[in-house]
């Protein structure tokens, strides 16, 4: 279990970094940097393919649509969400907005365990460490939320629509952690690797042919590349290699040693780092708030971890 929990803090950590991705690029839009995301991605499994190709034999034809429809929801279009929301809402909306897919994977996944007859933790041993997770993320983000709010320029109406992105991307972020479990705890054989190439190697062509046709409609963008094109390649290698296709990897790595219930839960790193990484951005010490928040999360992944671990052992 400890290999699995430090492969989820790990995705985790690489994840919360693309949160700073729109603050660090205000030039660009959100549909820019989530294409590039996944362009650079699926370069990467284009390249892994072509020089492993035979371990993905093994993979079926239904295995391969699978994994796309699972790449296009939960690598491209909840990317293109959760930046629209970062960038009309603010990172803590989108935070706050996560907050709830923790809660709702745990108890989605606990309760199909227990329709399954799998073993399976009663849901009023989850009340507790997922409380105190939820109104952790509300505390962690408040502050922030209400800076943002403060500032000038930022119209209710912009502020409602990089909520309805939050939720929406919520929502997708709650159905993919769920279905790749599912698939990667059914094909035990497969290495989490290799699923992850699967899932990312088409995003390659059709991340290039929609950058090119975004690009080709939009006239605020006179340069393939738009107007800091070093810092923007720069910033989309890393973005695209470390903070999508190797904490991607991670991830499946650790959803088939854990399971389902408490691998959604780790998910509260993710907007623990990027908070982190927010503070660590701006230069500012975190608020009593912010801290109180961070030892709730804290507090319950570890009732949860010591909860689970429990079931593991029988």
């Amino acid at each position: 279990m400890f290999i699995g929990v430090m492969y989820g803090l790990g995705a985790c950590a690489l994840w919360g970094m693309t949160y700073l991705l729109p603050v660090l690029l205000p030039q660009y839009d959100s549909l820019y940097i989530a294409i590039s995301r996944a362009l650079i991605m699926g370069l990467v499994s284009v390249v892994l393919v072509a020089l492993f190709l035979d371990k993905f034999r093994q993979l079926k034809k239904e295995d391969w649509i699978f994994s796309v429809k699972l790449t296009l929801i939960g690598n491209l279009i909840q990317a293109w969400f959760l930046m629209m929301s970062v960038q009309y809402a603010g990172v803590p909306v989108a935070g706050i907005c996560f907050g709830a897919v923790p809660v709702l994977v745990a108890l989605i996944s606990n309760e199909r365990a227990r329709r399954n007859g799998k073993p399976f933790v009663h849901l009023k041993k989850l009340i507790v460490p997922l409380l105190c997770i939820f109104v952790g993320f509300v505390m962690v983000n408040m502050t922030e939320l209400q800076e943002f709010l403060s500032q000038e320029g930022n119209s209710s109406g912009t502020f409602f629509f990089g909520l309805l992105c939050g939720v929406i991307s919520t929502l997708m972020w709650t159905w993919y952690p769920i279905r790749n479990a599912d698939w990667l705890l059914d094909h035990p054989k497969v290495n989490p690797t290799i699923w992850t190439c699967a899932q990312c190697v088409v995003l390659f062509p059709i991340s290039a042919i929609l950058y090119l046709i975004v690009w080709g409609f939009d006239p605020s963008m006179p340069n393939l590349l738009g107007p800091t094109p070093v810092k923007y390649v720069l910033l989309m290698l890393f973005a695209g290699i470390c903070c999508s296709w190797l904490a991607t990897a991670l991830w499946n790595m650790c959803s088939a040693k854990l399971p389902t219930a408490l691998v959604g839960q780790l998910l509260v790193f993710e907007t623990i780092f990027s908070v982190l990484y927010a503070h660590i951005q701006r230069l500012q010490w975190p608020t009593t708030t912010l801290a109180i928040g961070f030892v709730l999360l804290i507090a319950g992944i570890s009732v949860a971890l010591r909860i689970f671990s429990k079931i593991e052992a029988r």
